[in-house]
């Protein structure tokens, strides 16, 4: 009985650990950029931001493109990002594609639905009216543009 009590607590304390993970970036004495867990001996170190969560975040570069005024001299050195990588569009294109026959499988429920009945997200059924008709059809031919290129 104990155990169950206790393994929980002890897997939520380790867990806390985790989430406040730091990193440090400073510059050594040879002029090479280091990153660590654990700031310099000198304690001058730019502190990153580390995102621990599991969503993905607004632009990804900027979280991890160190800024110019972190240190001026390797501010002109640096080259810009190369872009996604083929898998990365690949995916990407599969979702539009995905998102796209969504769309119009809804556009046309839309359209032919009449008088029915539409299941709500949670989980409950209710009859649109045809105000709410007419703008879920008006959602679904914007998304169709977004989606599907026309």
């Amino acid at each position: 009985m104990i155990i169950r009590i206790l393994l929980p607590v002890v897997l939520a304390i380790s867990w806390i650990g985790v989430a406040d993970a730091r990193m440090y970036r400073w510059i050594d004495e040879d002029g090479t950029t280091v990153y660590s867990q654990s700031p310099p001996a000198s304690g001058e170190a730019a502190e990153i931001k580390i995102n621990t969560s599991t969503a993905p975040t607004g632009n990804k570069a900027e979280d991890e493109t160190p800024a110019a005024s972190d240190n001026p001299s390797q501010a002109d050195t640096q080259q810009p990002a190369e872009g996604p990588s083929k898998a990365e569009i690949a995916e990407s294109n599969r979702i539009k594609s995905e998102n796209c026959a969504s769309a119009r499988h809804n556009l046309d429920l839309y359209s032919n639905l009449g008088n029915r009945l539409v299941k709500t997200p949670d989980g409950l059924y209710k009859r649109l009216t045809e105000e709410e008709r007419q703008q879920k059809i008006a959602d679904s031919k914007t998304q169709i543009g977004e989606f599907c290129g026309k």
